[in-house]
């Protein structure tokens, strides 16, 4: 297999997309989060998902929001790899950097509930170009993930020619030119 370059997927309703650098990006409609990795965000594959979220979107997400948030987790937690970025700091919470009323403590707890009850990885990246580096670090290390995967699934199919059909459906699932 040549090495993968991926493409990264904005969704269509992102109003203003990361700085994605590293990678080719598209703009299409995801089934679930922002930003997605082609032929691996999809239900078809539902391998790679992140949703982005600012410091008021985030608070907000999670008081008056939280019904229609929680219903998006759920949707997430259908991916293998399911993340959050957050585009401020812990500390920002702690200070109360945000509009919102709402108690620091109940916004730290509500994103620790995300990782350990939803099992969704949460980033605090403190910027917008944060944000983008953590990105292309989670994409550049999904890719890797997929290459090992095909070369331990061709040397399989080396020895075992039902295998080989497997690969075959795997290249043509992950869109990859190989």
């Amino acid at each position: 297999m040549n090495e993968v370059t991926p493409t990264v997927i904005v969704d269509t309703r992102e109003q203003a997309p990361l700085d994605i650098r590293a990678y080719p990006v598209e703009r299409d409609t995801l089934a679930v989060g922002d930003y997605g990795v082609k032929g691996f965000s999809d239900w078809n594959n539902p391998a790679f998902a992140v949703e982005r979220k600012s410091l008021d979107d985030l608070v907000g997400s999670l008081t008056q929001g939280r019904e229609r948030f929680w219903r998006e987790v759920e949707r997430l937690r259908q991916f293998r790899f399911a993340a959050l970025l957050i585009e401020a700091t812990r500390d920002e919470i702690e200070m109360h950097s945000y509009r919102s009323a709402a108690n620091p403590v109940s916004i730290l707890a509500s994103t620790d509930a995300l990782i350990v009850r939803a099992g969704i990885h949460v980033f605090w990246c403190g910027t917008p170009a944060g944000a983008a580096r953590q990105l292309e670090g989670l994409v550049r290390q999904f890719v890797r993930g997929v290459e090992k995967d095909y070369k331990r699934l061709v040397a399989v199919a080396a020895d075992v020619p039902e295998a080989a059909v497997l690969v075959a459906d795997a290249v043509a699932v992950c869109d990859v030119q190989v």
